[in-house]
């Protein structure tokens, strides 16, 4: 990671916007590319997904943005036309593209940047009423949306017992996303405390992530399990733990980033609970983000509440050492 000064994007089709970033932040997600565990990043590529702005230009097709307004972006930025899209099935797009996210993915420059090309930007960029900061909107572009629907992709229901593994910032949302669908109680997990303090201060019960976890969760369920888990890490051991904390015919909804090319899984014991397993893949923001920013302009959500750190965009690096080092539980960089 290193700090430079690089181009400075240009309109390059009539339905692209130009967005000068105030405020952009660092995702779990981007540590996947630091890691290699995403193809396709080469020297020189700009990080980042998660930015708000200003619009300062527009190409010629672009009519719900003008110069000056603010604006959030998605994280993903799918084709708008084909069939996936045009049923708000806009994550499952064979030809979306992501910021920051290297050649694998589009090859689009990030939003940890004074200046940003948006594609698409009819679709991809919402725009900020006034009287909400970016802070409280910013995270409506990815990771509280995304929470948001691993918690409707559970299908939580009034009374039920929700159980949360992972308690990043992605868990954290989901956390609280999952609170507004009003289950009776709502446990979360990790193996680090200062997250668990978190959870807990968004009202979740936590629990330690470790082999008692499912006992524990049956525990306080009767000997059953939890009605809704959501796996929010993305590797294969919280993902059999969220299996074995489920109940029989509980749902079991994954956000976590899977990439492992192979894992072998026990189908006797899913066939034998009953288990609704779900994959939500990229999550689906532009069908999420209008629910995701009513909730959190009623104040039912408070996103911004889980950043731990305020830094300018030149010190973006030393951002990276705390979030990678786990001092930090969100970074947010002005610019």
């Amino acid at each position: 990671m290193r700090l430079s000064d690089v181009p400075e994007p240009e309109l390059a089709e009539p339905g692209d916007a130009l967005l000068r970033v105030t405020t952009t932040a660092i995702c779990g997600s981007d540590l996947h590319l630091l890691h290699g565990r995403i193809p396709g990043i080469r020297p020189g590529s700009v990080l980042g997904h998660e930015f708000a702005g200003v619009v300062e230009a527009v190409g010629a097709s672009v009519s719900r943005f003008h110069a000056g307004d603010r604006a959030l972006a998605s994280f993903t930025v799918p084709c708008g036309a084909c069939w996936y899209c045009g049923r708000g099935l806009f994550s499952r797009c064979a030809d979306q593209r992501v910021f920051g996210y290297g050649a694998a993915h589009g090859d689009l420059g990030g939003g940890q940047a004074e200046l940003v090309r948006v594609p698409n930007a009819d679709l991809v960029l919402h725009a900020i009423e006034p009287g909400l900061s970016d802070e409280r909107a910013l995270f409506a572009g990815d990771i509280f949306s995304a929470g948001l629907d691993a918690a409707a992709e559970a299908r939580i229901e009034a009374g039920d017992t929700v159980l949360v593994v992972g308690c990043g910032p992605v868990g954290l949302m989901a956390a609280m996303a999952s609170a507004t669908f009003g289950p009776a109680r709502l446990l979360a997990a990790d193996a680090v405390s200062s997250r668990l303090e978190a959870a807990g201060r968004l009202g979740a019960e936590p629990l330690p992530a470790d082999q008692g976890l499912a006992a524990r969760v049956r525990e306080r369920t009767g000997g059953r399990g939890a009605d809704a888990v959501l796996e929010c890490v993305g590797n294969a051991q919280a993902l059999e733990a969220a299996l074995a904390s489920v109940r029989r015919g509980g749902r079991v909804s994954v956000i976590g980033v899977h990439t492992e090319p192979e894992w072998t899984l026990g189908l006797g014991r899913l066939f034998a609970k009953a288990v609704h397993l779900e994959f939500c893949g990229v999550a689906n923001v532009l069908g999420r983000w209008d629910q995701a920013l009513d909730l959190i302009r009623r104040g039912l959500a408070e996103p911004a509440a889980i950043i731990s750190h305020r830094l300018p965009l030149e010190e973006a690096v030393a951002g990276y050492h705390l979030f990678e080092s786990r001092q930090a539980l969100k970074v947010v960089l002005t610019v």
